[in-house]
């Protein structure tokens, strides 16, 4: 990505990425392991048909690496040969981490998924009997700390910011604008439901409930159902956006869309992130994301006092996983206020670990913090 002068980056810009799967390598992997693999994705699909278009589709992506490495680093032996599996499979898989880490500019959390990829497919072919054992199951020691890199940039906006955020996009709209309708209705409903990529992208008219203000049913990460709220200033701009598009003859279920080959169609993930990132450039970064929005929406939730509903949100099994990712960490100096309170008998009602929270009197659920990290 190109750095963008004037704008704040927490990324370098300098993250090597490279196509490894190029049509010439595919053309050269043993057949037979293209065979095996597609008995295997085939098998899978039909056990988690929610997930066939999305997790199963990354992995035979994934997998498309690890079979054209082989093929040039490793004689292209057939998947199951036993005999490879129990002499060579643990030196294999270590050199194609650092291979990951080295050539293809991979972090410590895409290597350790690429490496899943593979293992799924030994756990299937053991449990079908089709090898011995698993060939690296517990022998393989996935690299430490990969949740704590930081490859890509994570922004906690506060209020001042989204302020601003909300009051460029709900300029009048003209030809010579930055930013459209549909700029200000993805950020609207990304913040309010602080919903993921995959959610936002899948969202449809047919999926809409004006009155509850919902979009119902959606399916997002690993093919889970959900519901995408939206609060009631939203609301008034959808109505709004719906209207605009029935006057432009916009005839399309996708919520975003795109005029392609000759017929208004779905937009991409891609597209959606490229808007994002540009609506992130009117708070000055130039490489804000769309998890970015999810973060600020649940962090100022969580300043509150009630992660519960932080965690209610984010649809998170855990309550420690909305505590440990979406919160922002306090500055040594605000922990010792805290402290002081606490010891003085004035404890702070927006510990985020007071997970009651507060009763908040507003129309709206929430309050923003204040401060800035810009």
């Amino acid at each position: 990505m190109e750095h963008k002068e004037g704008l704040k980056y927490q990324t370098t810009g300098k993250r090597k990425i490279k196509k490894y799967t190029t049509k010439e390598r595919m053309e050269k992997i043993n057949p037979d392991n293209i065979k095996i693999y597609n008995k295997y994705l085939n098998s899978k699909k039909a056990q988690n048909r929610d997930v066939r278009e999305t997790t199963y589709k990354v992995y035979q992506s994934y997998m498309n690496i690890f079979m054209c490495y082989i093929e040039e680093n490793w004689d292209n032996f057939y998947l199951l040969n036993e005999d490879i599996l129990e002499e060579d499979m643990l030196d294999i898989m270590e050199a194609y981490m650092l291979f990951l880490e080295d050539e293809c500019g991979n972090g410590k959390k895409v290597i350790n998924t690429k490496l899943s990829a593979v293992s799924s497919f030994y756990v299937w072919a053991t449990k079908r009997r089709l090898i011995q054992s698993h060939p690296f199951s517990g022998k393989l020691d996935r690299i430490k700390n990969a949740q704590e890199e930081k490859k890509i940039a994570v922004y906690f906006l506060h209020q001042p910011e989204i302020d601003l955020i909300k009051k460029e996009l709900s300029k009048p709209k003209t030809s010579l604008s930055k930013y459209d309708y549909q700029d200000e209705i993805i950020w609207n409903i990304a913040f309010d439901s602080a919903c993921r990529i995959g959610a936002l992208h899948q969202l449809s008219l047919s999926n809409l409930n004006m009155d509850e203000m919902i979009f119902k049913d959606v399916r997002e990460k690993r093919g889970k159902i959900v519901d995408i709220p939206f609060e009631g200033s939203t609301k008034v701009k959808v109505q709004e956006y719906l209207d605009w598009r029935k006057e432009q003859g916009i005839d399309c279920d996708a919520l975003f869309y795109v005029w392609k080959n000759g017929a208004w169609g779905r937009m991409s993930k891609q597209s959606l992130t490229n808007r994002i990132r540009k609506i992130g450039e009117i708070v000055g970064v130039g490489d804000f994301r769309p998890h970015c929005i999810r973060k600020s929406r649940l962090n100022q939730i969580g300043q509150t006092g009630n992660v519960q509903l932080a965690k209610e949100l984010a649809h998170h099994e855990s309550l420690d996983t909305t505590s440990r990712f979406y919160m922002e960490e306090k500055s040594e100096s605000e922990t010792l206020k805290d402290i002081s309170r606490l010891m003085n008998g004035n404890s702070n009602p927006k510990d985020k670990n007071n997970l009651g929270g507060e009763k908040n009197e507003s129309n709206t659920w929430y309050q923003g913090k204040g401060k800035s990290t810009f």
